[in-house]
């Protein structure tokens, strides 16, 4: 028997042996090793632990919107952020940040910063936070916040902890008090200005000594 018979023969009991005759032991073999990756990727990942850190003490706020149109009368009390953009008479105390593009007639407490953006305003503003104001914007009340940028008008006194800066149509009726003032060509300050003392710099008597005059 000549060796191709034998190794036929070896392949045809092996078929038998298998009991799947008519497959190819060689595809067979492909098969087998393509079913043992199959089902090495189908494997599931190893468990792994994601920690997510809940805060459930934080409560979120949505903004809240007096909308182009609207008159409120009376006081408001807002948790979380405030848009005024109609009509308001009544004193606002607001946690979060307040944009003014309407009227408001009363005073404004803030937590945090303050943007009149063609507003009116009469009544004091009070915050934590800066006051920006543009130049079509108009306030009759005192301010007092961390810091200010007008260029709009302004007649009351201004109490700021760190800066004012007054742009170039910016006009104020009053009396300025804050760690530095900075005013553009063109500003109006018709009042007082005054630097905290506790921010200008000590100048020894050795120093003015050194100078000529």
């Amino acid at each position: 028997m000549s060796t191709r018979s034998i190794r036929e023969n070896a392949k045809q009991a092996w078929k038998e042996i298998l009991g799947v005759v008519g497959m190819d032991p060689d595809a067979e073999k492909e098969d087998q090793e393509e079913a043992a990756l199959t089902d090495a990727e189908l494997e599931p990942a190893q468990d792994f632990e994601q920690t997510y850190t809940m805060h459930k003490d934080v409560k979120v706020y949505p903004v809240s919107v007096i909308s182009d149109g609207m008159t409120v009368n009376g006081d408001a009390k807002v948790q979380g952020d405030l848009e005024l953009r109609g009509a308001m008479k009544g004193n606002i105390k607001a946690d979060g940040n307040v944009t003014i593009t309407g009227k408001l007639l009363g005073d404004l407490d803030c937590t945090k910063d303050v943007i009149l953006i063609s507003a009116a305003v009469q009544g004091n503003i009070s915050t934590s936070g800066v006051i920006s104001l543009d130049k079509e914007s108009t306030v009759v009340g005192d301010i007092r916040a961390k810091s200010v940028t007008i260029d709009g008008k302004v007649k009351g006194s201004l109490v700021l902890e760190d800066s004012a800066c007054f742009q170039k149509d910016a006009v104020l009726i009053g009396d300025v008090t804050a760690g530095s003032i900075s005013m553009s060509e063109g500003a109006q300050i018709i009042g007082s200005l005054q630097i905290n003392t506790s921010q200008v710099p000590h100048i020894e008597l050795t120093e003015l000594e050194d100078i000529e005059l």
